[in-house]
Formats: C-alpha cells, sequence, structure tokens
C-alpha cells in the first residue's frame, strides 16, 4: 500500500473520530490538542490521537510495510499472526477483532463435548461478557476464587472429582487462567500456582487458555518471557490495543491443528471483516522493542515514586503481586485541583477515587524525562497548596 492509496482514509479517520481517542470515550478539551506531548496515567499503551493513528499509518504505508489483507487474512495480518505466535511460544496464531472473541473462541474448541469450564470467579470472561460462553457456545463455566486475583489448585481438583462422580458423570474441558487480572487492578497470578495448575490439567488431559491481554506487561515485570508462559498452556490470547496501541484486535495463538480453519468460525460469529490491516501495522510497529520501552518507562515510575513520597501528604501504595497500577494515596491535598494543575503540563490522571488516584504506567513515559515529569507533580502539588 503507498500514500496516495492512503490520504483518503487518513482523512476518514480525522474527521469521523476527532473527539474521541482510540480507547473509546470523549477526550478532555484540556488534552486533546497535546495527545503527542502528555503522559497518560490512564491507558495501558500509548493515547495516539486520531490524528497521530493516520500519520503512523502513512509513515508505514510510505516506508512499504502495510500489504493489505483480504478479510482479516494475508497481508500484514499474516505477519502479524506470524510474529506474534513466535513470541508466544506457539506454533501458530490467528487474528481476532477483539480479545472477547479470543478468548469464547478458545473455549469453544478446546472444550469440545466437554463444556465445563474452570476459571477465575474476577475474570473478564466470566464477569464482562454477558455470559456471551454460556449463551453461544453452551459452555458452562464455574468460577472459583471469589474476589481474588487467583484460584487455588485445591478448588479445582475438588470440582474435577466432584464432575467425575456426579448422578451423570462428566469431565471438565478447560481451566481458563487471567492473568494479569484486570478487576483486581492487574495483579498477577503466581507463576508456581500457574505451573501447578496446569501440569495437574496436562496429567489429567484437561485443556487449558491463557487470558493474557496484558501478558506483556507481565512478562516486563517478572522477567519471564511471554513464549514461557504461552508454552505451558494449550492456547493463549494477547490483545493488540492494549500495549500495542491498534484501535482494536488480539491474537489468539495455539498449535497448528487448533488454529487450522479457525478464521471459519470467526466468520460465523460475524467477525470476517474485510480489512484489518490498520490494526496490525500499528501493533506490528510497536511489539519488538516494547518490553523495552516499558523497562525504561516503569524506571521513570520508580523515579517518580520515590521523589514525590519526600512530599508527607503523598504516598504510593503498590498492589500484592501487582504489575504497571499503583495508587497514589493524597492527603490534605484537592483531587480535581491537582488533576487540573498536572492536566496543565500535559500529564493525565483517571478520575480520583476516596483516597487519591490509581496510577497506570505505560510507554507514554518515555515522551519526556524522569526529572520532567516529577518536577510537574511537585508544581501541581505546589499549586494548589
Amino acid at each position: 500500500m503507498h500514500r496516495r492509496d492512503f490520504v483518503k482514509l487518513g482523512s476518514v479517520i480525522a474527521a469521523s473520530a476527532s473527539q474521541l481517542d482510540v480507547y473509546g470515550g470523549e477526550i478532555p478539551q484540556k488534552t486533546a490538542t497535546i495527545a503527542g506531548k502528555t503522559v497518560d496515567f490512564v491507558n495501558d499503551g500509548v493515547p495516539l490521537s486520531p490524528k497521530e493513528y493516520g500519520e503512523l499509518l502513512m509513515k508505514l504505508a510510505d516506508e512499504g510495510k502495510i500489504k493489505t489483507d483480504f478479510y482479516s487474512n494475508g497481508g500484514v495480518v499474516e505477519e502479524l499472526e506470524n510474529r506474534f505466535a513466535k513470541l508466544m511460544g506457539k506454533e501458530s496464531s490467528v487474528f481476532m477483532p477483539t480479545g472477547t472473541l479470543a478468548n469464547h473462541m478458545a473455549l469453544r474448541r478446546l472444550a469440545g463435548n466437554n463444556r465445563r469450564v474452570i476459571l477465575q470467579e474476577q475474570s473478564h470472561i466470566y464477569q464482562d461478557t454477558g455470559d456471551g460462553c454460556q449463551t453461544l457456545s453452551a459452555l458452562n463455566l464455574i468460577p472459583l476464587g471469589l474476589n481474588t486475583t487467583e484460584m487455588t489448585l485445591a478448588e479445582i481438583e475438588e470440582v474435577v472429582s466432584k464432575t467425575a462422580k456426579g448422578r451423570v458423570a462428566l469431565k471438565v474441558g478447560v481451566i481458563c487462567i487471567e492473568s494479569p487480572v484486570r478487576r483486581q487492578q492487574d495483579q498477577m497470578f503466581a507463576f508456581e500456582n500457574m505451573k501447578a495448575i496446569t501440569n495437574y490439567a496436562k496429567a489429567n488431559d484437561i485443556k487449558t487458555h491463557l487470558d493474557g491481554a496484558r501478558l506483556f506487561v507481565q512478562s516486563a515485570h517478572t522477567g519471564i518471557d511471554p513464549a514461557t508462559y504461552g508454552t505451558m498452556f494449550d492456547t493463549s490470547f494477547t490483545s493488540i490495543c492494549k500495549c500495542f496501541n491498534a484501535a482494536s484486535g488480539a491474537v489468539l495463538a495455539g498449535s497448528k491443528e487448533f488454529t487450522h480453519d479457525l478464521f471459519h468460525e470467526r466468520r460465523m460469529f460475524g467477525a470476517g471483516i474485510p480489512a484489518v490491516w490498520p490494526f496490525a501495522a500499528v501493533a506490528l510497529h510497536y511489539v519488538d522493542s516494547w518490553i523495552e520501552e516499558y523497562k525504561n518507562a516503569w524506571q521513570k515510575a520508580e523515579y517518580l515514586f520515590t521523589e514525590i513520597q519526600k512530599d508527607e501528604r503523598c504516598k504510593i501504595v503498590k498492589y500484592n503481586n501487582g504489575s504497571h497500577i499503583v495508587h497514589l494515596d493524597l492527603k490534605n491535598i484537592d483531587k480535581k485541583r491537582f488533576s487540573d494543575a498536572l492536566a496543565k503540563r500535559n500529564i493525565r490522571l483517571s478520575a480520583p477515587d476516596a483516597t487519591g488516584f490509581n496510577l497506570k504506567v505505560n510507554i507514554s513515559m518515555n515522551r519526556m524525562t524522569a526529572q520532567e515529569i516529577t518536577g510537574s507533580f511537585k508544581e501541581a502539588m505546589k499549586e494548589v497548596g
């Protein structure tokens, strides 16, 4: 694809979404015109404006890095699938337009006729998909670990045993683990527990799936690469719109046998999108350098946390087994005025809670030096008194 073929699309992107960021929702007016300079503590990835997104696609087109796909197959989409399969320790992968569909396709195909699926009670699949797996694929989801990040092997063993010994003997088909867990402030499922559960599943002929929407964040914090996590499971998925700044999309990885003709089921669910190269090309642009860029961003964040806690009104609270989210507790500081003061300095915070703000670290930290970010926080605290 060449620039001249892309100009019209760039205009459409800018015109149709001028007041929306690529994650959905209206951009606060104070930050709408400075997106390229903003350090963002709200999103998983870099908050690209529609203009920035279009310009990046034009740049990639000029460099000959965009080969168009046909109904989500071939071209740069195939490049994306091959790259992520390797990164996730799998033979093959398939593009999906959303993580919700990626998880659904994995559980549906892995389960087969063994329709009981064990997963965390706090998981995205159980809590946030409107019983889609139950309604559309007749899966029986069994949630464990009430209001916690993890479920235990003992809980799983009990369910497997009861399932096998029922009046009608049945078999658990799939064990699914989400990590990090979004509803638990992206706290991570402990590696040793994950390993024990997947080993148990293999020994008992139970399939396993990893909901790794933010898997690369986890790897950056644990030092365990995505492929090591991926090889523990039969299938794994990661989002390309979380860390890698695509407007939408996900990758579902597994064996070649698992992914063979999976695009037919994707189409059956209405997801055979005619062209998804604008998603795939952007994700490929960011993926190879992402972990190193994130580590650099986290170093800056650690410097910030150390410096602002020298003011007794500020305290950084890290979550147990946490990843990229921390909580900034504020004492005797007006939270709205503080947020507004930072917005004037090109730093964006989420909506406050009762005691302060959750800060989500991402590679937008690399848009400023650690000293510049810290200085802005200190200036904002001084401004609000």
